[in-house]
């Protein structure tokens, strides 16, 4: 096991057990915690992601920290940009949507487009569309947005996935 893996590993714990504590929840929430009405206004915080890249050998970086916010403007729309240390270990910049149309209790999946950029691989770091599957657990203070990302510019990479935390604080 690798510095990098060893240092993302207690992130990775602490998502899995946020979700299964979700998962626990999931029957008791019967869907109207998860919910947040239209008209009130709501903001959510991020410290960035956490991945886990498929090519494990080529020097990506997991700990993609930053600072993000969300909004969710109805039921199965939420605003969202930030700013993280992307994979390629440079700075990205987002601003985009997550369109969740399909919901169960808590968990909500669908996509999130936006734009993006930092990435040196991808439009010589400039400004790109990315439109990727987008799940979200969350109740009434906390949530986690999970996503996969592909590598379209280099099919010798597989990808990853990755897991970010959300707080309510409005």
């Amino acid at each position: 096991m690798n510095a990098v893996t060893k240092s993302v590993l207690p992130g990775w714990c602490f998502l899995l057990v946020c979700s299964v504590g979700f998962a626990d929840e999931l029957p008791a929430l019967g869907g109207e915690q998860a919910k947040v009405e239209q008209s009130s206004f709501n903001l959510w915080i991020n410290p960035g992601l956490l991945s886990y890249h498929f090519d494990r050998d080529a020097g990506f970086c997991d700990l993609n920290s930053g600072l993000g916010v969300q909004s969710f403007v109805s039921d199965n729309l939420s605003l969202m940009a930030g700013n993280f240390i992307n994979s390629d270990h440079g700075r990205s910049n987002y601003a985009g949507l997550a369109w969740q149309p399909l919901s169960w209790h808590a968990l909500k999946i669908g996509l999130s487009a936006g734009i993006l950029d930092g990435y040196q691989t991808t439009n010589n770091g400039g400004k790109f569309l990315a439109v990727l599957p987008w799940v979200t657990i969350r109740n009434e203070r906390i949530g986690i947005n999970f996503t996969v990302v592909p590598y379209p510019n280099d099919p010798h990479h597989l990808g990853a996935i990755s897991g970010q935390v959300i707080l309510r604080v409005w």
